[in-house]
């Protein structure tokens, strides 16, 4: 059996933020590729949910829905958004000494993004408030995973966060939840643990066409 030969590279190690106007979701100089799977990612985590709550007849209200969608669209398109390359380049690049807008200086420090993300107390609030410790749970899980991932080594930091986010699918299995909400913590826990607090090496096309 011939062993399988690596495919020619198409995409370099580039720490260099590009020009142009600084992009706090994306990541400055984020690709069209980049930024569509993310938004394509998040619309369709929306509409699922939308969609599982229509058709399970869920007693929700209007603001109920509007949340859902909100919040569903944030953090299913934020797996994607937070590990992009060109993120990966914003949150741990050189900056050099470009003024950071309010948005820049809170992705480019981990912690304090994942503390802000108060996402599994407003569901437990909103849909279901006998589980408030739900939320406090998972609020908690996700802000411990983020800070042992930024106190790890470099080279334990992806090990780490993949760690926390096993230890989430299977906790979250065996935890009550509100109705159609379980599968917020794992997803919770890939934006904010291994998506956003990992440091990795940001690829970047080496050519302008590969850029589209």
């Amino acid at each position: 059996m011939s062993r399988e030969q690596p495919r020619e590279a198409t995409s370099a190690v580039n720490w260099a933020v590009s020009p142009g106007k600084p992009d706090p979701i994306f990541g400055t100089g984020a690709t069209r590729a980049e930024k569509s799977l993310a938004n394509i990612t998040g619309l369709v985590g929306a509409a699922g949910i939308t969609a599982l709550a229509l058709g399970t007849n869920a007693s929700w209200n209007w603001a109920q829905y509007v949340l859902a969608a909100i919040l569903s669209f944030d953090v299913v398109g934020g797996v994607i958004a937070n590990g992009l390359n060109s993120a990966k380049r914003d949150h741990f690049g050189s900056h050099g000494e470009t003024p950071e807008s309010f948005g820049m200086k809170l992705v480019r420090r981990p912690i304090l993004f994942s503390a802000l993300h108060l996402h599994p107390i407003l569901i437990a609030l909103a849909f279901a408030p006998t589980l408030w410790w739900w939320g406090a749970f998972w609020y908690l899980f996700t802000l411990a995973g983020t800070i042992a991932v930024r106190r790890s080594a470099l080279y334990l930091q992806r090990p780490v966060a993949l760690a926390f986010c096993a230890l989430a699918g299977i906790t979250a299995f065996f935890t009550p939840a509100p109705d159609l909400w379980e599968w917020l913590p794992v997803l919770l826990t890939m934006k904010l643990v291994l998506a956003h607090s990992v440091q990795e090496e940001p690829y970047r096309p080496e050519s302008v066409g590969s850029r589209k």
